[in-house]
């Protein structure tokens, strides 16, 4: 990872102008960081030349959509295994997800052939940590694509992490917001929804997101008959490997002054936050939407897990999927853990 470096530009050249003078405004950018700033502003301006292109091509696609399965969600703390099941359970021709590209540029979908060069030039070609494969066609996190729609998402804390305990508060617990605005982040999440099952051809969304560990009520809302996944590991691995996590891609990402120090509280802040949260929102579910699932048994015997998945929710094809599920495992690298010292 220490050798990996970003060009000179944010993630937010594929959000919109709105979307990018909300994450900025009331947060303090570091002069070192005004030249990011105003070269992203200005990558930002070509993409959004495209946007129209995304508006006119999904507008009828997504008033008429109608979801032949509801969503299933993969949840769990950042660091917790939820790429390695996400990556297994997209193998199912089924599944429909949100790309890498889809991630970084939502709304330039229908101009991929240009965006889609760009990031291929930049992407490492594994995850640096635990040598996950990337690849722009490969499933990804909602949440990147989520921040770059709307200014509503946690993930702009990665900008200015100070801000982290707001950004909280009002993305993941939804506390201080008008109904209005709670409406307007449902329609742009299930919008969001119908884009990557399009995009992606799949029926079954499967989506994994740790933010939505603390508001899956809030998806119910949205996804009557979602299904949960959540996927637990040793919580001192997690804090571990999520510290280095963070003192990785801050530097590369924040566009403010701070401290490397204060990282160790943010993360047990949002860990305790997020435990608490989940286990409130589970009091109310169905038992039949959400199964746990222990990261150390996954990665022991991930087909038996996969299985149980499938039995839990009703999917059907396992057995004949299995071949499949495995044929992608057998390609994969033996899963790249850190060794920590305690």
């Amino acid at each position: 990872m220490s050798d990996f470096k970003l060009p000179l530009i944010s993630p937010l050249v594929g959000s919109t102008w709105p979307t990018y003078c909300r994450v900025l405004k009331g947060n303090t950018v570091r002069p070192k960081h005004y030249i990011k700033v105003v070269f992203s502003g200005f990558l930002l301006s070509i993409c959004s030349a495209f946007h129209w292109i995304d508006r006119l091509s999904f507008r009828n696609k997504v008033n008429k959509f109608v979801f032949e399965e509801p969503p299933l969600f993969i949840i769990g703390h950042w660091r917790s295994g939820t790429t390695y099941l996400h990556n297994i359970l997209t193998q199912d021709p089924v599944s429909g997800y949100s790309t890498t590209y889809h991630s970084v540029f939502p709304n330039n979908l229908k101009s991929k052939l240009v965006f889609k060069t760009f990031m291929r030039i930049f992407m490492p070609r594994k995850r640096p940590g635990d040598g996950m494969l990337m690849s722009v066609n490969l499933p990804q996190e909602d949440e990147y694509a989520l921040s770059n729609i709307t200014h509503q998402s946690y993930y702009h804390f990665f900008y200015f992490p100070s801000s982290y305990r707001t950004l909280y508060s009002k993305y993941i617990r939804f506390e201080s917001l008008s109904e209005k605005e709670i409406v307007d982040w449902k329609l742009e999440y299930k919008r969001f929804v119908i884009k990557a099952l399009i995009n992606s051809g799949g029926n079954r969304a499967i989506l994994k997101n740790p933010v939505n560990t603390g508001r899956m009520l809030k998806l119910l809302e949205i996804f009557p008959g979602a299904n949960f996944i959540y996927i637990v590991r040793n919580p001192v691995i997690v804090y571990l490997s999520t510290k280095k996590f963070f003192e990785q891609w801050f530097p590369l990402l924040n566009l403010e002054k701070f401290p490397l120090e204060g990282i160790s509280e943010l993360i047990l802040e949002v860990y305790v936050k997020l435990m608490e949260d989940y286990l409130y929102d589970k009091e109310s579910l169905n038992s039949n939407r959400i199964t746990e699932v222990r990261f150390e048994t996954l990665l022991q015997n991930p087909l038996e897990e996969v299985r149980r998945i499938y039995d839990k929710f009703g999917f059907a094809r396992f057995q004949e999927l299995k071949p499949v599920f495995q044929e992608y495992l057998d390609t994969i690298d033996s899963f790249e853990s850190d060794a920590y010292i305690m």
